[in-house]
């Protein structure tokens, strides 16, 4: 669903309306956004995140592009609040990281006190899956539902939680880290060191190692399956084995939270598209009985856009204002 600024946005809005400014942080690119109240992104842009050289240096660099947008958008309506969805662990509280395994080198440090001095603003921070969940109860495939988890299989593995309408970030920020879920004892592990987790075996980045394994040519997911696609049977085996562990893990989750619904989104599960019915079956196979007749799993409808529009949410919420979905003919 796109979410992007129509001729008819613009002719509907009115002076005054008000605007957060948002950002979304990943392992590779930041991407930065002015956005109304029901989830129109009226202006965007996006940089290379880097993480090594530095998280002073993202966050000046951030700050930039956060400035940049804020500038660029062409419409009436002023900024209300600002707020950053980013990959984690991170305490939502301080802005602080920890141990974040796509963010090398950020450990105990955060953006926000450069951001709100070069903003002006306050600056919310959340865990971008957390913030995708609430996104996709406001905007997306989940609207009006109270009980929500929404994992990003991307990069790396992140999940949020939404129970009984409220976001679940545990006691320093750290929930929702569904990656870490060991699905393969045994196997590989991930960048945080967590042997034989969904992470490990089923991100962008376990899917990479596995190529690396093998002693295989493909430098991304993307790529492996462009080639289990045209019919190479090494690939196919990685996906198919993609596709089981991400089974089991989704299986575990049903039983734990018991959602109306379970939303994926990010690029690995773009790329699994063509395989998303033996997802289904898979997690219907391994599930709990009450899921014989189905499995209530969901491709997101945001796209790209959840995290951003989940820290929109977060940015109105600041503000006492609610941001929803606004009727579409």
């Amino acid at each position: 669903m796109s979410r992007a600024l129509t001729a008819a946005d613009t002719a509907t809005m009115m002076s005054g309306d008000p605007l957060v400014l948002v950002a979304d942080i990943g392992g590779t690119s930041m991407r930065a956004a002015v956005v109304d109240a029901r989830g129109v992104l009226i202006e965007r842009a996006t940089i290379a995140t880097e993480p090594e050289r530095g998280l002073a240096d993202a966050a000046g660099r951030l700050a930039v592009l956060m400035t940049e947008v804020r500038a660029n958008a062409a419409v009436p309506g002023e900024v209300v609040a600002a707020a950053v969805a980013t990959a984690g662990p991170v305490d939502p509280a301080t802005g602080k990281y920890r141990f974040p395994p796509n963010l090398p080198g950020w450990h105990d440090e955060t953006m926000v006190p450069t951001l709100s001095e070069a903003l002006g603003l306050p600056v919310h921070v959340g865990h971008d899956a957390t913030l995708a969940a609430l996104a996709e109860t406001r905007f997306g495939a989940g609207i009006g539902m109270r009980h929500l988890l929404y994992v990003t299989v991307s990069t790396g593995i992140g999940g949020g939680i939404i129970v009984d309408g409220r976001p679940v970030t545990g006691a320093h920020g750290g929930a929702g880290e569904v990656g870490h879920m060991i699905v393969a004892p045994g196997g590989p592990s991930c960048g945080a060191g967590c042997g034989g987790c969904l992470e490990a075996v089923a991100s962008g980045s376990g899917i990479v190692a596995e190529v690396r394994r093998r002693g295989l040519s493909w430098d991304s997911a993307k790529g492996v399956f462009a080639a289990a696609a045209e019919g190479d049977a090494a690939a196919r085996e990685i996906v198919e084995s993609t596709v089981r562990h991400l089974a089991n893990g989704l299986a575990s989750l049903l039983a734990i939270f018991d959602p109306e619904l379970v939303v994926l989104g990010g690029g690995v599960t773009q790329g699994l598209a063509p395989y998303w019915a033996d997802l289904e079956r898979l997690t219907r196979d391994v599930a709990l009985p009450r899921y014989a007749g189905g499995v209530p799993l969901a491709r997101t409808s945001l796209g790209g856009d959840a995290g951003l529009l989940g820290a929109a949410v977060l940015a109105f919420q600041s503000a006492g204002i609610e941001a929803r979905a606004a009727a579409r003919g």
